[in-house]
């Protein structure tokens, strides 16, 4: 009977899983394509210069991701979110591609 008990215990837990979280080196095979990704658009002289800062802009946040967290699964959690909602990711003043004149 204990080792019922305990074969039940021992069990409950993959029973109710819904699915296993992704692995580290699922995770990181899949960082390092995103990377490669970004890297072919940054270097692409074909790409607009837009494209191009989103791309260099998009890599250095999810490597400070990295950096912070040393997680490849978190990183490319923040690298799945849409980054070109985020503000950062808008032309800023001055920019090769901000045309617009300068106030000051």
């Amino acid at each position: 009977m204990p080792r019922l008990l305990l074969l039940t215990l021992l069990l409950s837990p993959l029973t109710h899983a819904a699915s296993p979280p992704p692995r580290e080196d699922q995770c990181r095979q899949a960082f390092l394509q995103w990377m490669l990704d970004q890297q072919q658009v940054f270097s692409d002289r074909k790409a607009s210069k837009q494209d191009r800062r989103q791309a260099e802009r998009a890599i250095d946040l999810v490597r400070a991701e990295y950096e912070k967290e040393e997680s490849f699964c978190q990183s490319m959690a923040l690298a799945r979110q849409k980054l070109g909602a985020d503000p950062r990711f808008k032309p800023r003043r001055g920019e090769i591609h901000d045309f617009t004149p300068d106030q000051g």
